[in-house]
């Protein structure tokens, strides 16, 4: 009796320590993962571009930024510009990489396009587009001001209206 109880004394040990060993490894494996994971969060889509006034930013993507605004209830974004020039600023509007996006310049919350644009037809010179994004969590409001991102600008100090 003394061999089976000395035994099962043995065998446990092992398989408790194993199990330690796999438990601190899980936790290891999930602090890492929590500090240096992807959903950490997005790189700050203004890191890397240049900050350019509203000429310049009609001379390089074709477009001046008339409006911002909170519409809907507060649940939508208009963003309306007027086409400066059509061959570029249809880049901003079919090119996914071009796409402009929003980020409040105080919580650092950004909107960005989720699918195209509804505009279908080839941009003409002087006239007017508008695109909506949502507003998501009421992220932007009346009078806070916006940084317009598009490509490798950004157009700094945007106001939000009403």
């Amino acid at each position: 009796m003394s061999d089976t109880t000395s035994a099962d004394a043995a065998g446990p040990a092992p398989r408790r320590r194993r199990t330690r060993r796999w438990v601190a490894l899980g936790v290891a494996v999930t602090a890492l993962l929590l500090v240096w994971g992807p959903w950490r969060g997005v790189a700050d889509v203004r890191d890397g571009t240049t900050a350019v006034s509203r000429q310049e930013m009609a001379a390089r993507h074709g477009i001046d930024v008339n409006l911002v605004a909170v519409t809907a209830a507060g649940g939508l974004i208009e963003l309306r510009m007027q086409v400066t020039d059509p061959d570029r600023a249809d880049l901003v509007v079919n090119d996914p990489a071009q796409r402009p996006v929003l980020v409040a310049e105080d919580t650092g919350e950004t909107l960005a396009m989720a699918a195209p644009p509804h505009h279908r037809d080839e941009l003409q010179l002087g006239r007017q587009y508008f695109f909506l994004m949502a507003n998501a969590q009421g992220a932007l409001h009346e009078g806070a001001e916006v940084t317009l991102v598009v490509g490798d600008s950004r157009l700094e100090h945007l106001e939000v209206q009403g």
